[in-house]
């Protein structure tokens, strides 16, 4: 069984993104329940916080129609909530454009890719296709594959506690590493320190039949 598809959510005030290109590759290869475009960003922002859980690429615009919200306003609130989201900021404007100060945010807050729209809608698959490839190494999709081969009773019933006894079971902790949290950062550190022990230990031992 695989890992549960990735969601790509599209942050675009463009009145005919479902005719792009873009839009239709998108659904084609990836299908419609997976592909998701809000044209209002309030309304994005507002999915994503409900829809952490999943494994999640953005597209994002840089340029919206109101003073209030730009690309970068709109990137800060989304690596708020969590950042493990794979963002793609796309734009017409040419890089020179943007501000020093915002270029410096996007690159320190790990932006993941920006592509200039009058590249071609190519260049943006281009750059999904690569998010995906990343997304499915990460600890929390390596966990999530794990956890789905596992019977619904061992993933729903209570697998550790933290320093105030709250119960967590293995779909929490999914969840607790997609959000973010410091019990889910906490718990992505040990999964890490754990493989890199096993694999010391392996190391050794083959040392030793030498």
């Amino acid at each position: 069984m695989s890992q549960q598809p990735v969601q790509i959510i599209i942050i675009d005030d463009d009145p005919e993104m479902e005719t792009r290109p873009l839009f239709i590759k998108l659904i084609g290869k990836y299908g419609n329940k997976n592909v998701i475009w809000k044209e209002n960003p309030k309304d994005g922002i507002k999915f994503v916080k409900k829809h952490l859980n999943r494994r999640t690429i953005i597209i994002l615009d840089y340029h919206f129609g109101t003073k209030r919200e730009n690309g970068l306003s709109l990137f800060k609130e989304l690596t708020k909530q969590s950042s493990l989201l794979y963002i793609i900021l796309n734009t017409a404007k040419v890089l020179d454009e943007i501000p020093n100060t915002e270029l410096k945010i996007f690159i320190n807050d790990h932006l993941m890719a920006l592509v200039d729209k009058t590249d071609g809608y190519p260049k943006t698959l281009e750059q999904v296709d690569k998010a995906i490839n990343y997304l499915d190494n990460r600890v929390d999709c390596v966990l999530e594959e794990w956890i789905i081969r596992h019977e619904k009773f061992t993933k729903e019933t209570p697998y550790l506690q933290d320093e105030r006894g709250k119960s967590y079971s293995l779909k929490d902790i999914l969840s607790e590493i997609r959000k973010d949290t410091p019990f889910g950062r906490s718990m992505s550190s040990n999964i890490i320190r754990t493989a890199i022990t096993m694999l010391q230990r392996d190391i050794e031992k083959k040392d030793n039949k030498k």
